[in-house]
C-alpha cells in the first residue's frame, strides 16, 4: 500500500466527517446564508456586517475543504494499474 493511497483513505474519512457536519450544521448554515442577505438591506451594525461574512467566510472554506478532500481522496484511494 502506498503512501499515496494511505493519504487517500484519510483524506475520504475526514471529507465524510465534514460532511456530516454539513448536514448537522444545515439550520446554522441557512442562517448565515440568511444574515448575509440581511447585509444588503442595510439595517445592521458594523459588528453584525462581521459577524455575519464571517460565517459565510467559514461556510465557504468548509466546502472548499469538503470538496477537495473528496477529489483527492477518491483520486488517490483508487488502485493503481501499472500499464
Amino acid at each position: 500500500m502506498t503512501s499515496k493511497r494511505i493519504f487517500g483513505i484519510v483524506f475520504i474519512i475526514l471529507a465524510l466527517l465534514l460532511t456530516l457536519a454539513i448536514v448537522g450544521q444545515l439550520p446554522s448554515l441557512f442562517g448565515a446564508l440568511f444574515e448575509f442577505l440581511a447585509i444588503f438591506r442595510g439595517n445592521l451594525e458594523s459588528y453584525q456586517v462581521g459577524y455575519a461574512l464571517g460565517h459565510v467566510i467559514y461556510w465557504a472554506l468548509h466546502f472548499v475543504a469538503t470538496i477537495v478532500l473528496w477529489k483527492y481522496g477518491v483520486r488517490w484511494s483508487r488502485k493503481q494499474v501499472k500499464a
